[in-house]
């Protein structure tokens, strides 16, 4: 009883444990242009914002309306990733023996980044916060296509929260020391999920290895070039420099996604952005409240363009519409008019508040291109989805839509009235949507609100400076040792030894055996 009351008298003369952090300087660094990412990462920062921590941000997209401790700082000279996908430009991946290669969307992201990376880099505003006085106790920036910023905060020399607004892509389990095991856990790039039959996981392995190896021998040395350009030479290899991430936080959950076995220094807050609930606005509730059997919702994100539609793909989602005439459509559309044939039942807006919109009672059904953010939204919801998946990760959200009976897939080839209308039936029966509105409640039903844990974790971070003991040591590791090939090597010498040992035993008691019994011949010969 004594040692107790002196533990709790030292604790309370020692002050506030460390995970209390008041009004900490947070860094935010991040050069890529892609609206979706941020509109992710962006109520992680507000919440710290509103808990007394001051938030320097530098990106592309400032507030709209300024806010206590949140300063932006806005990167100029790079056109943003939103409305650019011309769907008419799409192309079939091309496939071997019916394997999907998917290859093209490295490149894709390649290009991306080191354009981005070369604007952010060259910024006045990474010139003016180098010469600054001020020193942050975190750094956040996204780690994705390119790590250049990464250069930045080792520059700063502080501790470092990475953000991924996908699964972790495949260069960056070695960064983090987290395993990844190539039989249930599918690259972004590919329609699988943790179920693979032996064709998926081939195909996931050499994705995987291959990706690596053109980030490793391609982009790593276009980055490294970039830092040397800007900074000059002295500094480490942007491989070496990404070692230094205390934490990855990532747009997964367990519920879709599959239970993965990341590190302590991985944590999963899927949804995070998913925020309360607010009333829809007096035109769309009024639609709404009209609406005969309920509200089909379709969009396809902010990166692709529903107008460039090829006429014929655009002509059957029309046709479908009509035929489902008591059902009210509203779609996200901009830029061109729609055809004079556009059906009654379809309305359409230029911005939509797609999370309020989806949890409306009234809506049955979401069509979407299966991006992350309004994949989570529709299951945090229990809408059903038809997903078109058509760059990136949307064909692994895709695939995992369907395995866990959340919604079903309508491919861009396939894109006609039959297959839509069929797609369609099938997740507006009443079984189909009270299948998912039970899965549901895995998504929603946390011991921690996601946006709570992302918060807790960085204050955390930044209380015990850079958090070294959530840590893997395996990013330290080179790929022979991490694999353990030195031990397989090892045991194969020890089994080769013992099968050579026993060989020659073998031979010797064979030549032993043979001496004997010409011996015994011998003697018979000489009697």
């Amino acid at each position: 009883m004594l040692r107790l009351l002196l533990l709790l008298l030292g604790l309370a003369l020692s002050g506030p444990l460390p995970s209390a952090v008041e009004s900490a300087q947070i860094l935010g660094l991040f050069g890529h242009p892609g609206k979706s990412h941020f509109d992710f990462f962006r109520p992680l920062f507000v919440a710290l914002a509103e808990r007394g921590h001051n938030i320097s941000m530098y990106s592309y997209f400032p507030l709209k309306e300024p806010m206590a401790n949140y300063t932006d700082y806005v990167f100029e000279g790079m056109p943003l990733l939103t409305d650019f996908v011309d769907l008419k430009g799409i192309e079939q991946q091309s496939d071997f023996l019916g394997i999907p290669i998917k290859m093209g969307n490295f490149f894709m992201l390649h290009d991306w980044s080191l354009r981005s990376c070369q604007v952010a880099l060259h910024s006045p505003l990474i010139q003016e916060l180098l010469k600054s006085s001020q020193r942050y106790d975190v750094i956040i920036l996204e780690q994705f296509a390119n790590d250049c910023l990464s250069a930045v905060a080792h520059l700063l020399d502080r501790p470092v929260i990475a953000l991924s607004s996908c699964a972790i892509m495949s260069w960056h389990y070695q960064t983090l020391g987290t395993p990844h095991i190539n039989s249930v856990m599918p690259m972004n790039f590919l329609p699988h999920t943790d179920h693979m039959g032996f064709v998926e996981r081939l195909n996931n392995f050499f994705h995987f290895h291959i990706a690596n190896a053109l980030h490793k021998y391609i982009t790593e040395p276009a980055t490294d070039a970039l830092i040397r350009e800007r900074f000059g030479p002295g500094l480490p290899p942007i491989n070496e420099i990404v070692k230094n991430t205390s934490l990855m936080l990532i747009n997964q959950h367990y519920s879709l996604s599959g239970s993965t076995p990341y590190t302590a220094n991985v944590v999963e807050v899927g949804g995070l952005h998913v925020g309360p609930a607010k009333p829809l606005p007096k035109h769309l509730q009024s639609l709404f409240d009209d609406s005969d059997l309920g509200v089909i919702y379709i969009s396809w994100g902010s990166m692709v363009d529903p107008s460039t539609l090829s006429a014929p793909k655009l002509q059957a989602l029309l046709s479908t519409i009509s035929k489902l005439n008591r059902y009210t459509f509203v779609m996200r559309w901009i830029k061109k008019a729609m055809p004079e044939n556009k059906p009654k039942n379809l309305h359409t807006f230029e911005w939509l508040p797609q999370r309020d919109l989806l949890c409306h009672p009234k809506v049955k059904a979401f069509v979407s291109h299966s991006g992350l953010l309004g994949t989570s939204e529709s299951i945090y919801c229990g809408v059903p989805l038809l997903v078109t998946p058509f760059y990136g990760d949307q064909f692994l959200n895709a695939a995992a839509v369907v395995q866990r009976r959340f919604g079903v897939i309508v491919e861009f080839k396939n894109f006609d009235e039959h297959h839509l209308s069929r797609a369609l039936r099938t997740i507006l029966d009443d079984n189909f949507a009270m299948q998912m509105k039970h899965s549901t409640i895995a998504f929603r039903e946390r011991p921690q609100d996601p946006l709570k844990l992302a918060v807790w974790w960085t204050e955390h971070v930044i209380a015990t400076n850079g958090a070294p003991l959530v840590r893997s040591a395996g990013n330290n590791i080179n790929w022979f040792v991490y694999n353990s090939i030195d031990i397989y090597i090892c045991c194969l010498v020890i089994v080769l030894l013992c099968i050579g040992t026993v060989w020659k035993l073998f031979k010797l008691l064979r030549w032993l055996c043979g001496r004997r019994n010409d011996a015994k011949q011998n003697k018979l010969k000489k009697q």
